[in-house]
């Protein structure tokens, strides 16, 4: 079976504007008064096999964009993807201690997304008890009771016992006074720890308020009042997202050239969306596996841009800062292995020049030689160009 042969839209279109700008050129010629003799180029341009004219037309259906390049500083840099995660001080995990059952505050329970404050109640914990453990939470609020009871008994008895010692004041020993005083004071204090008893296990045993231990939002969790927690489950998630970690794995021949203690990033996802991270450490464990580098990052996430667990491209620096023309790393163009990139000259003329590169960081190179700043070079389309130009 015979297949079709394959070619892109922008060769069809260069091969187009090349072939009408032969036939213009004949149409020149016939317009001289010469016809015997050949016609002289436009330009010397036409000539150039490192130049190329392209109506502004063409440059329009080729979707040429170009940039006015500046000089700047620039220093190498390697790519690699990160991910964001929480801080170990800014995660809280609340799990179930037991099997049991979970109710709602006043107000009812925080929802996905909702922003908690330290110190609030998300909701309280009943354990499930077994036969035997009801049995003794059974036995122990009846000794609770009992014990409260016989305190209030004591200490109305010495209450009674300290007044009338006090009506009877320099008939009987100021010893005497005190020591009803001291009978007294223990009678309360046994008191307020039975009603303490009492009070705890009302409302079953091990029943505890669950509460947030820092600022944050909830990023896991989806109870029912009543429901059945088992054991271990994770009830909520709350995390400080104003704050982020962002941990790379770095290949052990890049991390020994890290430099710099801010890099910049971009979400995987959205790379218009950017930011800086500040290098926190760089691990000294090489993984026998991938042969990498623990690396950690922060990053300021008031604006919840990131979310945990996203992709992060991380444009970690290797080298010193070198000073060069900028161009975007799209201008690059690679020429029989001769790195070239695409000037325009004028309105439809464009120019290709071999350069030499330096440093690359993120979406720019610089380059030491062969443009300079102030010239337009192609951002967009400029493979397109260099076919126009010959290759």
């Amino acid at each position: 079976m015979r297949t079709r042969p394959f070619f892109n839209v922008a060769s069809f279109i260069v091969a187009s504007m090349v072939a009408l700008s032969a036939v213009d050129h004949r149409a020149q010629a016939h317009g001289g008064e010469d016809h015997g003799t050949p016609a002289k180029p436009s330009s010397a341009v036409a000539q150039d096999p490192g130049s190329a004219r392209l109506p502004i037309e063409t440059q329009f259906l080729l979707g040429l964009r170009t940039e006015r390049v500046k000089r700047g500083t620039l220093a190498s840099s390697v790519g690699q993807v990160g991910t964001a995660v929480a801080r170990p001080t800014g995660d809280l995990v609340i799990v179930a201690p037991t099997s049991g059952r979970i109710f709602p505050p006043d107000g009812g329970f925080v929802r996905l997304g909702d922003e908690v404050k330290k110190g609030q109640v998300l909701g309280s914990f009943r354990p499930i008890l077994s036969g035997a453990e009801s049995a003794q939470l059974g036995l122990s609020r009846s000794d609770a009771t009992a014990r409260m009871a016989s305190a209030e008994a004591r200490l109305m008895l010495a209450e009674r016992e300290l007044q009338r010692r006090r009506d009877l004041e320099g008939i009987v020993a100021k010893k005497e006074v005190q020591e009803a005083e001291a009978e007294a004071s223990v009678a309360r204090s046994d008191l307020m720890r039975a009603r303490a008893d009492v009070g705890s296990l009302a409302g079953g045993a091990g029943a505890q308020k669950l509460v947030s231990t820092l600022d944050g939002t909830v990023v896991l969790g989806q109870v029912s009042p009543g429901a059945t927690i088992t054991s271990g489950a994770e009830i909520w998630r709350v995390v400080d997202l104003s704050t982020l970690w962002i941990d790379v794995r770095v290949p052990e021949t890049d991390a020994v050239r890290l430099t710099g203690a801010r890099t910049e990033m971009a979400l995987v996802v959205d790379p218009t969306v950017r930011f800086v991270g500040r290098r926190l450490a760089t691990g000294s464990l090489i993984d026998p596996a991938t042969r990498t580098v623990q690396t950690l990052f922060e990053i300021d996430n008031k604006d919840r841009r990131v979310r945990v667990g996203s992709l992060v491209s991380v444009f970690l620096t290797t080298g010193a800062s070198v000073e060069s023309v900028v161009v975007p790393s799209s201008a690059l163009l690679d020429r029989n292995g001769i790195p070239v990139i695409i000037v325009k000259t004028a309105p439809e003329v464009f120019e290709v020049r071999s350069v030499a590169a330096g440093p690359k960081a993120g979406g720019s190179i610089g380059i030491q030689a062969g443009v300079r700043a102030g010239e337009r070079v192609v951002v967009d389309g400029a493979m397109a160009v260099l076919l126009a130009a010959g290759g």
